[in-house]
């Protein structure tokens, strides 16, 4: 049975909506979190001041506004779950995330043993335990798990789904990896104590972070960018189940970084640094180079998928 869906009269507007207005229409709903989630921040602090960090109060904040309106704005614009990369049963979705899990971890494994060899990373025998690496392993496993459940849905499903309506492939592809790439660079390092805080704060805090996409670190960019249209490829290619792989593919990346830096240190001394970047010490262009490579193959495939559907076709 095929599902209608009675578009409401936003969903109309944004059907005409030029290509730059669909572009930056995310930007403006981030702004719009950012800042509510600002205003909101303020009586909150109060009600955590044992745990007080004002700034995460306001990153934690803008984070939940985002993941608990994403549902609701997205059936106001007429995105279903078949837009978000969502449908089919539960059971299909958490083995296909358990399987991007999987792979996650061997490609951004493989990339950690590289550098590793190369001896960009050089392991601290004091900190090689096997009670401390299971502990870093446990907790990369939540932290991964945790973080890609948030920002798939953001990236992957909502945002890619609107543009995927709004515009072609192409540029829904490129438009979902620059937001993903550069608003990991949005960050401050305000640290305001409770004293300070007054109810304009939190907006000071993020127009801080705002303005710090002004530096961004270019080798870092260019392998988030890469990550990102590697996962947006990894949706398409899926087609309507694709965001369970994307968050299995995020958490086991987010699981090998958080399992594996803290036992390892970035060399000064080796010819090869230069392939990572300082940002972060793990990713950069050497990341960027491989990603790259398995978005050409995936692509490749997809193409001749379509071309062997139209001979069926025809």
């Amino acid at each position: 049975m095929t599902r209608t869906i009675q578009p409401s009269a936003y969903s109309g507007l944004m059907a005409k909506a030029s290509l730059p207005m669909a572009i930056f229409a995310p930007f403006a709903y981030l702004v719009s979190c950012a800042f509510i989630g600002a205003l909101l921040a303020y009586p909150l602090h109060f009600v955590f001041p044992a745990t007080f960090d004002y700034q995460a109060i306001v990153y934690k904040s803008a984070e939940l506004l985002i993941a608990f309106s994403l549902f609701p704005v997205g059936r106001w614009l007429g995105i279903g779950k078949q837009d978000m990369g969502l449908a089919g049963p539960v059971n299909l979705l958490l083995r296909q995330a358990v399987r991007g899990f999987g792979w996650g971890a061997l490609m951004l494994g493989i990339h950690v043993l590289v550098l590793i060899l190369f001896e960009v990373r050089i392991l601290n025998p004091e900190k090689m335990q096997i009670g401390r690496f299971l502990s870093l392993s446990y907790k990369g496993v939540l932290i991964g798990i945790a973080i890609a459940s948030l920002e798939e849905p953001i990236f992957r499903g909502f945002l890619f789904g609107f543009l995927l309506r709004k515009t072609n492939r192409v540029n829904a592809v490129l438009v979902t990896s620059f937001y993903f790439a550069a608003l990991h660079f949005l960050s401050t390092d305000m640290r305001p104590e409770f004293a300070e805080v007054r109810w304009n704060t939190g907006f000071i805090i993020v127009m801080d972070a705002f303005s710090n996409l002004m530096h961004i670190h270019l080798d870092s960019f260019v392998a988030l960018f890469a990550a990102g249209a590697f996962l947006s490829c990894v949706r398409l290619y899926f087609s309507s189940s694709g965001l369970s792989y994307c968050i299995g593919i995020h958490a086991g990346w987010v699981f090998v970084i958080k399992a594996t830096k803290p036992l390892s240190e970035l060399s000064v001394i080796s010819p090869f640094t230069n392939i990572v970047s300082g940002f972060d010490g793990n990713i950069g262009y050497l990341s960027a180079t491989w990603t790259t490579v398995l978005i050409v193959l995936l692509v490749m495939k997809m193409r001749r998928m379509r071309q062997a559907d139209r001979f069926i076709l025809d």
